[in-house]
């Protein structure tokens, strides 16, 4: 291939691909196809799980680190979580993917690829890390009342992102919603 190649937008193009229909059921041609370069291209280049790592990081820096940082560091506390969650209620998963690429790989993979289980810890760890921060800032604030509850709170709201993840393609908006409501009424 004599053109440059700009490696960082082709990983952005596999993102989608992956997100949407997973890895296994992705085969290299239509990962190629989808990407605009040669199979043997990306046989040599990459190979497909090195490239479904790279398109997780990718999409963990463009897509949820930047949640995470959002949630960390704002002066809403818990309402931000719960901003972050209506907002996933209220996509639209007819029009693009909405629910968590990590959390779909990471399920349909899990024994698979063993780097993976770094990633998705990481991954849980800066989900940890925010959430804690949040519900620390609303105890300042004096909306959570006990701190020695901040940590089954921060699990609470763990369980209730990956059950969102799942409902997502069973309820609507509206009852998700109420759903995610039920559990903030929950954080006293």
């Amino acid at each position: 291939m004599s053109k440059q190649v700009d490696q960082t937008q082709l990983i952005k193009k596999a993102v989608p691909i992956f997100w949407k229909h997973g890895y296994r059921a992705v085969s290299y041609q239509y990962l190629a196809d989808g990407m605009g370069i040669s199979h043997s291209f990306l046989y040599n280049q990459w190979g497909k799980e090195q490239l479904l790592l790279d398109s997780i990081d990718s999409y963990l820096s463009e897509n949820i680190d930047p949640v995470f940082h959002f949630i960390e560091h704002s002066e809403k506390g818990i309402e931000a979580i719960r901003e972050v969650y209506h907002e996933v209620a209220n996509s639209n998963f007819q029009e693009a993917p909405c629910t968590c690429m990590l959390m779909n790989i990471a399920l349909e993979l899990k024994d698979e690829v063993k780097s993976l289980r770094a990633v998705y810890d990481h991954f849980l760890k800066n989900m940890r890390r925010s959430y804690s921060a949040a519900l620390h800032q609303s105890h300042k604030m004096g909306v959570v009342k006990r701190a020695g509850k901040i940590p089954e709170y921060v699990e609470m709201l763990v369980g209730l992102m990956f059950g969102l993840n799942i409902l997502l393609h069973y309820k609507s908006s509206k009852e998700l919603i109420v759903y995610i409501d039920s559990f903030f009424d929950l954080i006293e």
